[in-house]
């Protein structure tokens, strides 16, 4: 295997766990439970993505050949509503902090998925390429989900690209 793929590898590396402490940190900060709670799930899901990131090192440094690596969606997903189960519910007011945090981590979320999305297509191990695809898409629903919530504090109307009010008559 080759030194730019170690490189990118170890570069994850290091991106993921600076995730991690970055989203530990927001989640001691956040003056919302439920912001809290979802900077905490999005650290775990960096633990996992961490722990994928190390064994491909690993594999890479002993020369073994890649195994199939289930990664996992993330557990976020499972938070994301159906649009048909969306109601307006009393959330807790977030603070400026907040919405600074989910701004940061919106960021850090790109980042990663279009660090992911270039080394698949730098690579020419299949398996690799999965890897990497496949970590992209879990960075992209985080990406989505981040999204909304900021969209959501800012009560710009929108939340998961769903209007949640409208100012038409019905």
């Amino acid at each position: 295997m080759s030194k730019a793929l170690l490189i990118a590898l170890k570069t994850a590396f290091n991106a993921e766990k600076e995730g991690i402490r970055m989203y530990l940190k927001f989640a001691k900060d956040s003056s919302v439970v439920s912001g809290k709670n979802m900077f905490i799930q999005l650290a775990a899901d960096e633990v996992d993505h961490l722990e994928i990131v190390q064994e491909s090192i690993d594999e890479h440094m002993t020369g073994k050949k890649y195994e199939k690596i289930k990664i996992p969606k993330g557990r976020l997903s499972k938070f994301m509503p159906d649009i048909k189960d969306l109601s307006l519910q009393p959330v807790d007011k977030a603070d400026i902090n907040d919405e600074e945090a989910l701004k940061v981590a919106v960021k850090h979320e790109l980042k990663a998925k279009n660090f992911y999305a270039s080394e698949a297509e730098n690579t020419d191990n299949e398996e690799v390429k999965k890897i990497f695809m496949e970590l992209a898409d879990v960075e992209e629903k985080h990406y989505r989900i981040l999204q909304a919530e900021l969209d959501f504090i800012r009560k710009d109307g929108f939340w998961f690209d769903t209007m949640e009010f409208s100012l038409e008559a019905e």
